[in-house]
């Protein structure tokens, strides 16, 4: 799994470019100011060039951030529902995952660098979950709300229905509109992670969600969001800041 191996928590670095040579120097800066995964966000690209497909960019973009970096990438392709910045259809959605996993092969990447985010509302999270797995790729299948945090019992369900899938890590995130609800989080994230035994990351994003990136890992969410440079998500600390709080 492309998580371990680090000191929790794993410290993820989205990089945004709009551009193959833009995201390569994102990446080589996100390495170097010390990410222990990058974070490809597909869908700032694909929110600039619409008609673009996977396996028209994957080489070039993969293939040299793969040569001069060593730490995992996550691919993540975020629809504007999910707080993204691509608005796509469902069956394009199904389509650059198809081009995502084929284009994969093609490089031959190497799977223990690779993961993949899908949308848990994606109808075929569950059959790209089960291939991208069978390739050897981390599977993060993610729900994000970003008006606000819902009570317990719905935090509950919806990081079980993410768990039905086999072998992939639930990644929940929220908007926190107070310290209380950063807790409910972190409260139910613990129960979870006790109960089911399984990778989590759970994140509340805002001014108020701050304590879920610099605390969850205590709470048993084995990575955070962190910024090198520009933000990609509210309250999102930059990482001299996380580093700071750790006392790294």
């Amino acid at each position: 799994m492309i998580f371990t191996g680090a000191t929790p928590p794993c410290l993820i670095v989205p990089i945004t470019g709009t551009t193959s040579a833009k995201l390569v120097e994102e990446a080589i800066e996100a390495q170097l100011a010390g990410a222990d995964v990058i974070e490809w966000r597909i869908d700032f690209l694909f929110g600039t060039h619409q008609n673009l497909s996977f396996a028209e960019i994957g080489r070039e973009v993969l293939s040299p951030i793969l040569e001069q970096t060593s730490v995992p990438i996550l691919l993540t392709l975020r629809t504007l529902e999910q707080g993204g910045q691509a608005k796509i259809s469902d069956g394009r959605y199904r389509l650059l995952f198809a081009e995502m996993l084929d284009t994969l092969g093609h490089l031959a990447a190497p799977a223990k660098r690779i993961g993949v985010d899908l949308e848990s509302r994606f109808a075929g999270a569950a059959v790209f979950a089960e291939k991208a797995l069978k390739a050897g790729y981390t599977v993060v299948v993610s729900h994000h709300d970003w008006n606000e945090t819902p009570d317990d019992l719905m935090l509950r369900l919806i990081f079980e229905e993410m768990l039905e899938i086999p072998g992939i890590v639930a990644k929940l995130a929220v908007t926190a509109n107070s310290e209380e609800d950063t807790s409910r989080l972190l409260r139910v994230t613990k129960e979870v992670a006790t109960d089911h035994h399984r990778p989590l990351i759970a994140l509340a994003m805002g001014e108020a969600g701050k304590r879920s990136r610099l605390e969850g890992w205590k709470y048993g969410s084995i990575a955070t969001f962190v910024a090198v440079g520009a933000a990609s998500a509210p309250g999102q600390p930059q990482m001299s800041e996380l580093k700071l709080a750790l006392g790294r």
